[in-house]
């Protein structure tokens, strides 16, 4: 008997080699995924919980067989440090989504260097900001040194019983996976947000960090799976136009079409003579071929009275670092609230909140495409050929093309990208000196800056900002420190009133723009065009709320925003358009309205001016359309006529947001324009 006792403890204690530690890291893991949800998200929601807690048991399976199935003082080594790279990883999302209102990539590690040496104060004042979750992830590994010798017994927990235990961590993960297939309920289901999505938002609320991880990883290896392609015999959907209020009537003869690429432009759409047909038949590979399939059956953006409105003009495209409508103030801002209030007015429009913000926010305005989530999608396309960007464009039709930002010129490799897609380009380090204080001034660029186009015969200009980047302080933001007189009595928060204070410096960099422009005679000929890359996510919502003079609504509204388009000849004029339409939405617009020649199939923004259908897409998939919006972290879509919506046309749109994301990656990963317009005979020289 007493030797059946000691075989039985010996065997426990064999198990407790593993267990201990995996118990261990499940209840560390569970416990920092739940404080993540509740203190970034401010909700936990039953599947939420229930789904990942489900799949932190294989992590925490696999991690205690690292610590408990290697000798004793190595597993003791492994448990705090295992312990202190997984409270670190989880707790750097914590910073970072408080900090950027996204969450960290491993391709974003990659590049840590270029972010610490650009932003390592403001990171440093960032965490100290958050003392208390870094203290609560801080604690599990504490913990793990304390306990590390009860955690870890001396018991060996033999070959067999470790390879046991890998099994049935994968046993478990495939069930988990599985039971993710199981719930396929409502438009926006947790097996389509697993298995189709490329949303990390949903995926950490309903998932966990680590699983988004893996997903992310997914991704960016082997790409995002579209949706079911369109069929043949797909109806045409009815179309009405858009509520265009002209008090400036259009040309009565719009001038057609100039060309780019070949003649041979299909009159009245913007395409390209593209033979999908033939593609589709030839390609071998079937991803390439579900694309040429989806891009063939799209309807291609038709042209309207406001085709090539500008053709001639030149064009000075601004994208504003955190511009957000609620900076302009008729008499703070004069110069931004006139532009904005003349031109083109567009009643809803909307700079949604992508992964990498600043580079994703440029990338989704400058080419029309969604970014790859997990990647710096505009550092990628550095390689490729990006025939429908304007700086190529404009360059082909014989404009000096620039571009210019006030910071640092190789940051998110900008060096690379910015000539590629075809700008002469100018920043601090490559050509562009500034004084140096932190934000640079938008004033300072712009005064010496036009000088170095205004000679020119024909110009676009693209250009950058970025004296409205967080931190709102007047402390560690000398744009703010500089203005503060100017709101110093608003009844506002200290960093609600930096912000307004430092986008003051963008109002002055306008003035001198036009000021500038006027001198030189070359103001009416001059298109002026600015919008944000994203909203201000340095402040709270809390603080947002205040300039918005009640709570704002995280999903929709926090993201509405101004689109100012203007030319120096509309002064005076205003152009209403009450059309649902985003950043997404403005290259085509302007490709239009400078009647150049680019393929509407192939770009995942519309010409805001047609009478395309309306579609908001945001990162998380909600979106806003000509019927509704939709919710995806309720999956609700909201009619607004108050009718009860059509389910199946919901769950279509859902899959035309899916398709577009993924598409937008397959021409990104793939060098779709090069692969396309090379094979059809259109590429003159890359």
């Amino acid at each position: 008997m007493g030797e059946t006792t000691k075989t039985s403890g010996s065997l426990w204690r064999s198990w407790a080699r593993l267990a201990a530690p995996s118990l261990f890291f499940l209840a560390v893991i569970y416990y920092e995924e739940l404080f993540l949800k509740v203190y970034c998200f401010h909700t936990l929601t039953p599947a939420g919980a229930v789904f990942t807690l489900l799949f932190t048991l294989p992590v925490a399976l696999l991690l205690g067989l690292l610590c408990g199935g290697v000798p004793v003082r190595r597993g003791r080594v492994l448990l705090p440090v295992c312990t202190a790279l997984v409270s670190l990883w989880i707790g750097s999302q914590v910073v970072y989504y408080h900090l950027f209102k996204t969450f960290l990539t491993i391709f974003s590690l990659t590049k840590m260097a270029m972010v610490a040496g650009a932003f390592g104060d403001m990171a440093i004042g960032e965490v100290l900001a958050n003392w208390f979750p870094i203290l609560m992830m801080a604690a599990p590994t504490v913990l793990a040194g304390m306990f590390r010798r009860r955690l870890i017994p001396d018991q060996d927990a033999g070959k067999g019983r470790r390879l046991r235990w890998a099994v049935m961590a994968a046993s478990i993960q495939l069930l988990s996976m599985g039971l993710v297939l199981l719930c396929g309920g409502g438009v926006l289901s947790l097996r389509y947000i697993y298995y189709r999505t490329a949303t990390p938002e949903l995926e950490v609320q309903n998932f966990g960090v680590f699983t988004q991880t893996q997903l992310e990883l997914k991704r960016v290896l082997f790409g995002i799976e579209p949706d079911d392609p369109l069929t043949e015999d797909e109806p045409e959907p009815d179309r009405a136009p858009p509520d265009l209020e002209p008090t400036l009537p259009p040309p009565d003869d719009p001038p057609p079409s100039g060309g780019v690429f070949s003649p041979e432009v299909i009159p009245g759409y913007h395409t390209l003579p593209i033979d999908f047909d033939t593609l589709i038949e030839q390609e071998e590979d079937e991803g390439l071929k579900s694309a040429h399939l989806w891009f063939s059956q799209r309807e291609p953006t038709p042209e309207n009275l406001w085709t090539g409105y500008f053709e001639g003009k030149n064009l000075i495209w601004i994208v504003a670092e955190g511009f957000s409508t609620l900076a302009m103030d008729p008499q703070r801002t004069p110069t931004l609230w006139r532009l904005s209030h003349q031109g083109f007015v567009f009643d809803h429009f909307y700079t949604p909140l992508w992964g990498v913000s600043t580079s994703d926010g440029e990338y989704v305005t400058t080419t029309g495409l969604i970014p790859k989530s997990g990647v710096w999608s505009y550092s990628l396309s550095s390689d490729n050929y990006m025939p429908f960007a304007l700086g190529n464009q404009f360059r082909k039709e014989g404009y000096a093309t620039f571009a210019f930002h006030d910071y640092l010129y190789d940051y998110y490799d900008r060096d690379r990208s910015h000539p590629n897609m075809g700008y002469d380009y100018y920043a601090i380090g490559q050509g562009l000196e500034l004084e140096r204080v932190w934000p640079p001034s938008d004033l300072e660029m712009m005064e010496k800056i036009v000088p170095m186009f205004l000679d020119e015969e024909k110009f676009m200009v693209y250009c950058l900002t970025v004296s409205g980047h967080l931190t709102y302080t007047r402390e560690r933001n000398a744009m703010s420190a500089r203005h503060w007189d100017a709101v110093a009595d608003l009844p506002y928060s200290e960093e609600a009133r930096c912000y307004l204070a430092c986008q003051m410096e963008l109002e002055l960099a306008m003035e001198s723009l036009l000021d500038q422009l006027e001198a030189a005679g070359k103001l009416n000929d001059t298109v002026i065009v600015l919008s944000a890359d994203h909203y201000p996510y340095g402040l709270t919502d809390e603080q947002y709320s205040e300039l918005f003079g009640h709570e704002v609504d995280p999903v929709f509204e926090i993201f509405q925003n101004t689109l100012i388009l203007w030319s120096g000849d509309m002064r005076g004029t205003a152009v209403h358009v009450d059309k649902y339409c985003s950043s997404l939405d403005v290259m085509p617009t302007l490709s239009n309205l400078f009647g150049l020649d680019y393929d509407s199939r192939l770009i995942m923004g519309s010409d805001i001016l047609s009478d395309s259908d309306e579609l908001v897409i945001f990162a998380n998939y909600s979106f806003i359309s000509r019927e509704g919006y939709y919710n995806s972290i309720t999956d609700q879509f909201t009619r607004w006529d108050g009718e009860e919506p059509d389910l199946e046309e919901v769950a279509g749109m859902v899959a035309e947001v899916q398709n577009r994301v993924a598409y937008s990656g397959t021409i990104l990963d793939c060098d779709y324009y090069r692969l396309v317009l090379e094979w059809a005979g259109m590429i003159t020289g890359a």
